[in-house]
């Protein structure tokens, strides 16, 4: 019987890195930069204006090294918008989510897929259940409704929620308390 070869990265229960929250503390922060913590994660807030920069430089910069995107979503607040992405670096086992709050409507936010190719899908996926608009995105076609149908199922004020609600899909007012 053979032993199993060691893993090329690190594993184990995902908690906030240390060594990662000292790392980003590198970083230049500001009103459009903050650092924070989930259970699971480091969570760094970002201004659309500065996701590009941002994103660029963990990807690139050996210190941080975030060479996959695992995740986007969308979220939709009670007066605002956001999207969370989440990151991961092979190289050193770190897990990162950065969050970048936009206003509610049709907000504008750059694409990443010049940076991750997966984001092709993600952000296709957001633009067409949230109605982000996702600038440079080089297929912004739907995935999986129909072209010249321009509601966002995923939105609180969704045409058919009230009628889900009366059909026992949700119990209580839409949408999760915050």
């Amino acid at each position: 019987m053979t032993r199993p070869s060691a893993l090329p990265y690190p594993i184990g229960r995902q908690t906030p890195s240390e060594a990662l929250a000292a790392a980003l503390g590198g970083l230049p922060s500001g009103p459009e930069l903050t650092i924070g913590r989930t259970a699971t994660d480091l969570d760094v807030t970002v201004a659309p204006e500065r996701l590009l920069e941002l994103v660029t430089a963990l990807r690139d910069r050996s210190d941080f090294a975030f060479d996959y995107l695992r995740n986007l979503s969308g979220v939709d607040l009670p007066d605002a918008m956001a999207l969370k992405y989440e990151l991961y670096s092979f190289t050193h086992g770190w897990s990162l989510q950065l969050t970048v709050p936009t206003p509610a409507g049709h907000p504008h936010v750059p694409s990443l897929t010049a940076l991750y190719p997966a984001a092709d899908w993600h952000e296709r996926e957001a633009a067409e259940m949230f109605g982000f608009v996702f600038d440079g995105h080089p297929n912004p076609k739907n995935l999986l409704l129909e072209e010249d149908l321009h509601i966002h199922p995923l939105l609180k004020a969704h045409p058919l929620q009230p009628a889900e609600i009366l059909q026992g899909i949700e119990s209580g007012p839409p949408g999760f308390p915050i």
